[in-house]
């Protein structure tokens, strides 16, 4: 009898505490009774899935950070939350929300304002990698739209310098004589100042974090001028356009007065293109997506932890233009291993002109052995491709080097 008494008086005395703890048990429950989303059709976005538990995660902290993400990004009910937040700040008339900025010509831009503690644990990851392979690596960080658009930026806007920590992590890599970097703010930056033909093309979406086709095809050109490649000349490319498109920025803004995005992608065939365990795709391109909300993920069908494209024997002919008479066949090579995340899926179509074959790695959903992949492929050449944002804030650049050894 005193034990309830003691009971009552303490829940009567302390409510808030006692609501707190029936809340987190009720969230606990949520958590595990609630399918988890991959995607969020509102962020146009994946989303941090419940991490596995292993002994490399818990030793190099990959797993707390993990696990970190995974509960708030698979929190119950959020897509109503958010909606309910951007409401108010839209009411409020405020040009900020969930970290997104509005700037000139409707422009979006997200606010970075320090590095995340996992940059320089990527990086070291990296290095290791690079520095534990006696073949070359060709390495390129894709800068963010805030870095090259700067006529569109708010003025006064807080943001890291994305180009001072790239430059920084490639001058670390330049003791290592079998990596090559390449400069993909500086092909940016000169085609955002019109130093190329065609100095109204949009090299980053309004709307969205990645970065355009005509954005693409600017790293491509670096790509091949560090790699010896001969650049195929899109001109000749016939292409094709998806309207509508209102990406990422958009679904944390959810403000009023943007305008929707144009996708343009150019028709290039292939032999074959096989996901994950042989599954076969039609084509480069999904175009059952042109009429979803992720409108980005048509390129590549999505991103896949492992991919194979076997080019198309006749692309290895090069024309300057339309009407010209096609040159003698290039000599494509053999193999490409490409470790990237999504900004690479737009850029990758133009590389089937370069190679017979490409091996395309996303670390973020393989969990195979990446020391057995390449003791198989032993002749290939292999390219890191990733944006800025991604090598700042993922928690799988330890794929690379824990996995099979």
């Amino acid at each position: 009898m005193d034990e309830k008494r003691s009971l009552k008086k303490f829940i009567s005395e302390c409510p808030s505490f006692v609501c707190f703890f029936l809340a987190c048990i009720l969230m606990f429950f949520l958590y595990l009774i609630l399918p988890q989303k991959e995607f969020s059709d509102m962020e146009n976005r994946y989303l941090e899935l419940r991490p596995k538990l292993s002994l490399a995660g818990l030793k190099d902290g990959s797993f707390m950070k993990s696990f970190d993400t995974y509960t708030d990004e698979q929190l119950p009910f959020r897509d109503p939350l958010i909606g309910v937040k951007s409401g108010m700040e839209t009411l409020m008339l405020k040009k900020e929300n969930n970290g997104i900025v509005k700037g000139k010509d409707g422009y979006l831009f997200e606010k970075i304002l320090k590095p995340d503690q996992r940059l320089s644990r990527n990086e070291a990851a990296i290095k290791k990698f690079v520095s534990e392979n006696e073949r070359d690596f060709y390495i390129g960080i894709i800068p963010n739209s805030f870095e090259i658009l700067n006529d569109r930026v708010p003025k006064g806007l807080p943001e890291i310098s994305e180009k001072e920590y790239t430059d920084k992590f490639y001058g670390e890599l330049s003791v290592l004589e079998n990596v090559h970097t390449i400069d993909m703010y500086g092909a940016l930056e000169k085609a955002a100042a019109g130093a190329f033909e065609g100095d109204d093309e949009q090299l980053y979406y309004r709307t969205d974090h990645h970065w355009t086709t005509e954005g693409a095809y600017r790293g491509y050109l670096e790509i091949c001028k560090e790699m010896g490649l001969e650049p195929v000349n899109r001109e000749v490319l016939s292409d094709g356009r998806i309207e509508g498109f209102f990406g990422t920025y958009y679904a944390k803004y959810k403000g009023h007065g943007i305008e929707s995005d144009e996708i343009i992608y150019y028709n290039i065939p292939v032999k074959s293109y096989t996901v994950n365990d042989g599954e076969k795709k039609d084509g480069l391109y999904d175009f059952g997506r042109t009429g979803t909300y992720d409108k980005y993920a048509f390129f590549l069908h999505g991103n896949y932890g492992f991919s194979e494209i076997i080019s198309d024997p006749s692309m290895s002919v090069r024309k300057i233009n339309e009407d010209a008479e096609p040159e003698s066949s290039y000599d494509k090579r053999d193999t490409l291993i490409i470790f990237k995340d999504s900004y690479a899926n737009c850029l990758i179509p133009f590389l089937t002109f370069d190679y017979d074959r490409i091996i395309v790695m996303d670390m973020r959903y393989y969990g195979g052995s990446v020391k057995e992949l390449l003791s198989e492929e032993k002749d290939a050449d292999i390219l890191l491709l990733y944006n800025f944002s991604h090598l700042n804030e993922d928690n799988n650049f330890y794929k690379l080097v824990n996995r099979g050894q």
